[in-house]
């Protein structure tokens, strides 16, 4: 009798959510997880026959879940009762989330560093490389035991390339550099970059500065279903004034007033408060009667941005990783711009992105 009250149990769940999941609309995007989710694979003769459409379907079968963002918060839950040291790609511990770091891809980093040798032979623009080491190496002391930690200074130290900024020692030194929740710096360790860039002292005196959120759970709460840490803040930090920002997405240039994206706060990707989310190029100019800078970056950049409005007159951001044509090419089409109109270049990316992507195609 026990046995079959539990059969028909595990059969009432299986077709309550089978019954759940045909009744509730597909999502496109989970706020959550702050990415976008699988959808409905099409069925094909060769789909079928080569496997896809079963791989597919799968993937869109986990993403569609019902109450799929609750199960991944139970599964932390799980995972921290059974003392579990990791979830979805996150070290956990009880004040931060770091994450497990990709294995250094070094033909990569050799690919990149020639790429950016090859542009400022050929653009003549003073150069810059600056790579953001990561809170996993940074702060590895709080991981848990026997976590894999690869040693980032040692590939920092065998950089070749007369326009590296490295960095790795005075972030050792640092504290508080990084988001709690997030991967990303905070503005701490973005201005202690940006001075070591600009060969600069500058200090959070300053600059104006507002706390514009006490509530930021970053990528790193989202990737593992971590509940119960304190969130991290978010400040705003302005020196000089924009006076206009252009954004290219793709398809068209849209032009905005102000580099702070206010509607992102009422939302769980709060991180694109800076700069708005990830774009092949945006254009900020200001009241500043410095150089023009073009940035080749990922999203690290973006909180970094705020802090280069009072020294330079025009600001480019560029993300190679959503081009499908030549930058120049573009900046010429979009913003009547070409390289030789900008004083300096640099190329800015966390350890993560620099040694694992070869995103340089597009230069």
């Amino acid at each position: 009798m026990k046995n079959k009250i539990i059969v028909a149990l595990f059969l009432i769940l299986v077709f309550a959510f089978t019954a759940l999941d045909l009744i509730t609309p597909d999502r496109e995007f989970s706020e959550w997880e702050n990415r976008d989710l699988a959808k409905s694979p099409k069925i094909t003769l060769k789909t079928f026959f080569s496997g896809d459409f079963g791989s597919d379907y799968e993937k869109y079968m986990t993403d569609q879940f019902t109450l799929r963002d609750t199960f991944v918060k139970v599964k932390f839950l799980s995972d921290k009762a059974l003392r579990k040291t990791d979830a979805g790609g996150i070290y956990l511990t009880d004040n931060a989330l770091y994450a497990i770091q990709n294995e250094v891809d070094k033909v990569t980093v050799d690919k990149n560093i020639k790429a950016i040798e090859s542009f400022r032979e050929n653009t003549g623009l003073p150069t810059s490389l600056l790579i953001v080491p990561s809170s996993t190496y940074i702060e590895r002391e709080n991981l848990p035991l026997f976590a894999n930690v690869i040693d980032e200074k040692e590939i920092f130290d065998k950089v070749k390339f007369d326009g590296f900024i490295n960095v790795v020692d005075a972030f050792e030194k640092g504290e508080n550099l990084y988001f709690k929740t997030d991967h990303h710096w905070n503005e701490k360790g973005a201005l202690l970059a940006y001075n070591a860039y600009r060969k600069d002292e500058l200090t959070r005196e300053d600059f104006d500065i507002t706390t514009v959120s006490e509530e930021f759970l970053g990528t790193s709460v989202s990737k593992s279903g971590a509940v119960g840490l304190e969130p991290d803040t978010l400040e705003r930090w302005e020196r000089g004034k924009v006076t206009s920002v252009e954004v290219y997405d793709g398809k068209k240039v849209e032009e905005y007033k102000s580099i702070y994206f206010e509607e992102y706060l009422e939302k769980k990707d709060k991180y694109s408060y800076y700069l708005g989310q990830n774009q092949p190029i945006v254009r900020i100019k200001t009241e500043s009667d410095g150089g023009k800078i073009l940035i080749f970056k990922d999203s690290y950049a973006h909180n970094f941005s705020q802090l280069l409005v009072g020294d330079y007159s025009e600001i480019v951001l560029v993300d190679l990783r959503y081009l499908k044509l030549k930058t120049e090419l573009l900046l010429e089409q979009n913003f009547s711009l070409n390289y030789s109109d900008f004083d300096e270049a640099l190329f800015l990316y966390s350890f993560d992105t620099f040694t694992t992507q070869y995103n340089m195609l597009w230069l």
